[in-house]
């Protein structure tokens, strides 16, 4: 049985997150997702909870065609990023093959484990981001449905996340919209 942990916040979780969980479980049996900052709700960078992460996880990979018995979610307390948080990373989850994440510190420091570390490469980098989402739901802009999966669309809806995103957001945080080109 192998294993890939997939470490992130998925704030959302969005198309790009979904195409690199089918890239995991294209080499693993199972993929474990394991959400950072999970202490951490209603800010601008961390709007979602914990559980709302896992719906969303659920819901995405649900959509991708993915049975669940290959899903295995688990959660990380807000840590500094320091070897200590890769070490309870590590022992958070159960055993896994390889862990995949976007941050190269991170990245570093599981390397230093003795881990080994894939950094897949961002997919659109210019939509699929979950900056540019959290921007466009604060503005009302239902253009971030489509850079969801249609089950995370809905449960987003369901749960008010574009009024959540309002009441959190900086009115002058359109820079990432700006800088985007968007």
């Amino acid at each position: 049985m192998s294993r890939g942990m997939f470490f992130g916040r998925f704030q959302p979780f969005h198309r790009g997150h979904l195409e690199v969980s089918r890239l995991i479980l294209e080499e693993h049996d199972e993929i474990v997702f394991l959400i950072g900052m999970a202490t951490e709700s209603h800010t601008h960078r961390n709007p979602f909870t914990a559980g709302e992460r896992i719906e969303m996880i659920r819901r995405g990979m649900r959509d991708l065609g993915v049975g669940l018995e290959r899903v295995i979610t688990a959660t990380l307390p807000t840590l500094e990023v320091h070897v200590s948080s890769a070490h309870m990373a590590l022992n958070t989850a159960p055993r896994v093959d390889a862990v995949y994440v976007g941050n190269r510190i991170m990245a570093q420091v599981f390397r230093e484990l003795g881990v080994r570390v894939v950094m897949p490469e961002p997919v659109n980098r210019g939509e699929y981001n979950a900056s540019y989402i959290r921007s466009l739901m604060a503005r009302g802009d239902r253009r971030w449905t489509r850079l969801v999966s249609p089950s995370v669309a809905e449960y987003l809806l369901e749960i008010g996340a574009e009024e959540r995103m309002r009441g959190i957001m900086d009115p002058g945080e359109d820079h990432v919209l700006a800088r985007e080109g968007m």
